[in-house]
């Protein structure tokens, strides 16, 4: 596994994925009110929600999106799970431990995304 980001990196700062998504502010919405991101800059056109190091842009699209997941490190994704419990989201699959070191719990978001969220095994 890599090592977990620094305060100071070398060069690579932050990735963030764009989504392009029919209704950018229901999707906003959802990442905010039921994941707990923040979404303080966009409108309908093109929005940004961010939560700790981790931006999601979003953008105005003609069709679902299709043929991806995202992936979210979470320090504890079993308190994370405690925190959305009953916001409205989606549980795939609870958290649980994988062979190759993770746990991981996967939602689908309100455009039917798949999120997971996990966390290293210590």
């Amino acid at each position: 596994m890599p090592g977990l980001p620094t305060s100071n990196p070398s060069q690579f700062i932050q990735g963030a994925p764009v989504l392009h998504v029919r209704n950018v502010v229901r999707t906003a919405e959802f990442y905010r009110d039921v994941l707990g991101f923040v979404w303080d800059f966009g409108d309908a056109s093109y929005a940004v929600v961010w939560r700790d190091n981790s931006a999601i842009h979003l953008v105005a699209g003609e069709q679902d999106p299709t043929g991806i997941h995202l992936f979210q490190w979470v320090k504890d994704v079993d308190a994370y799970r405690a925190e959305i419990a009953g916001r409205g989201a989606t549980i795939v699959q609870d958290p649980v431990d994988r062979p190759y070191g993770l746990r991981e719990m996967v939602l689908r978001d309100v455009n039917g995304i798949e999120v997971v969220f996990g966390q290293d095994i210590d």
